[in-house]
């Protein structure tokens, strides 16, 4: 997913630096921008690196962390959460990703990385 959107804005890049290969005359052969997709593509790169940008600083921490408190430390990094309750669409962004697991009472940790042993009895 995330190599698709990247694939998606280099094209679209690449498509502006040479405006003779903008007239392409068939749908298929247009790039993303033409088609009314690259904005989908722009934002799956953007939530992509805020999930990243999530996994790095709970790792920093060394400890599971809730999603109020991420939406504070992304948004002051400069990403932009858009949606009435930002905690509520920023965790449903993570939950998606399948790269964290929730641990009770504590918050987001990643999949990938082993849980402190201070917390792994919230791990049930």
């Amino acid at each position: 997913m995330e190599s698709e959107a990247l694939d998606a804005i280099i094209r679209v890049y690449n498509s502006l630096l040479n405006p003779q290969k903008n007239s392409l005359e068939t749908k298929e052969e247009q790039p993303d921008l033409y088609r009314g997709g690259s904005q989908r593509a722009i934002q799956r790169a953007r939530v992509a690196e805020m999930v990243e940008s999530a996994r790095r600083i709970i790792i920093a921490q060394r400890r599971p962390m809730k999603r109020g408190e991420l939406v504070k430390r992304l948004e002051a990094q400069g990403h932009e959460i858009v949606g009435g309750d930002k905690n509520k669409v920023f965790g449903t962004n993570l939950w998606r990703s399948k790269k964290f697991r929730m641990i009770e009472g504590k918050g987001y940790w990643p999949v990938d990385v082993e849980l402190p042993s201070e917390y792994q009895s919230y791990d049930l």
